[in-house]
Order: C-alpha cells, then structure tokens, then sequence
C-alpha cells in the first residue's frame, strides 16, 4: 500500500550511506535540456525565508510543530542525501543571518527530479502551499540550486557563496555588487 505522505516511496533505498546505485538510470537528467546534472554530482539546495512572527510565537506554532515530521519525510525520500541538522552549525548559520525570523534549509539530493518529487509530491507540498500563512512573501528568490561533487556537503557560509553561481527556478539567488547576499554580512 502506497505511504500517503511519501506518494509510496518510503523506504526505497537511496544509496545515500553506501554510495549505491538509486534504482533510476545511471543520468536521470539524460533527457533533459535545462540544468544537465554533471556525471557523479548532487543538488545542493538553499532556501531563506523570513517568518511573519518570532518562532516561538503562536503565529509560527503550526509550522514549527510540523517541521520534525516534514524534515523526517524528506531524509527518508528517494533521492535525499542530507540536510545541515548539526546545532553548533545551525548556531554558526543563524549568526549569519542576522535577523532571527530568516529561516532556511540547506540540504543535498541526488538529482533535481528527487528534490523535485519530494516538494510537490510529500506533505511538504501542503506547506508550499501554505507558506503564506508562516513566511513573508519574498522580494527577491528564495531558492539557490548548484551540483557539488557526490560525497560532500556543503557548509552555509560555502553555499551563500555557491548562491552567486548556483540557478534557482526562476533566476540567480540575488546578491549585490560586491558578490554578498543583501541580507548578510560576509
């Protein structure tokens, strides 16, 4: 029987821990024209949003109340390599931001089309759909996506630096001049 949170996916082997085979084809972006994934690389993903409140605040309850769950969803997804989930790392990234309503997530998948399947085919999708409810509409892309070689991760200060050549859905990660991220102080 299909997991409804999953679309029927979960426990599907990912070889995200012995670097095994995913069960796709050895290129899953072969057809592809847009965004080739380069031989023996992943996505790295970051997204930021600002929070309408504090996240201890009731504004935010439903959110953060979901967010181990949704989190747990996704590390056991097709195609889910990780996910900065250290609390020192987490601190260190924080500081960065500069502002403690800025949420983000900076994770790793073995292609496009997981991190694809996991946002719009999980429960994740409800909370896409919903952001407007928790997040503050942004006014520049949320979004940043580069390949790094399979087998590392990258750090938050790396991936803010990786956001001035990485592509996101609709366009670059918007920085300023000077390279840095408008919001940051690197």
């Amino acid at each position: 029987m299909p997991d409804e949170q999953t679309g029927g996916q979960a426990g599907r082997q990912t070889g995200r821990q012995t670097g095994g085979q995913t069960g796709r084809q050895a290129n899953p972006d072969a057809g592809r024209t847009v965004f080739p994934q380069p031989a023996g690389h992943h996505l790295a993903q970051i997204n930021l949003a600002r929070a309408v409140d504090d996240l201890d605040q009731p504004a935010m309850a439903a959110f953060m109340e979901a967010l181990a769950r949704v989190n747990a969803i996704a590390a056991k997804s097709p195609g889910y390599v990780w996910r900065l989930n250290d609390p020192d790392l987490d601190a260190q990234a924080k500081a960065l931001l500069d502002d403690p309503r800025e949420t983000y997530t900076l994770s790793v998948w073995d292609s496009a089309d997981a991190l694809e399947f996991f946002a719009w085919n999980t429960v994740h999708r409800r909370f896409m759909n919903n952001r407007h409810t928790w997040f503050v509409p942004p006014t520049m892309p949320f979004l940043a996506m580069w390949w790094i070689p399979a087998g590392t991760v990258p750090d938050f200060a790396d991936a803010l630096a990786a956001s001035s050549r990485a592509w996101s859905l609709r366009t670059r990660l918007w920085l300023d001049q000077s390279g840095r991220h408008p919001r940051l102080a690197l």
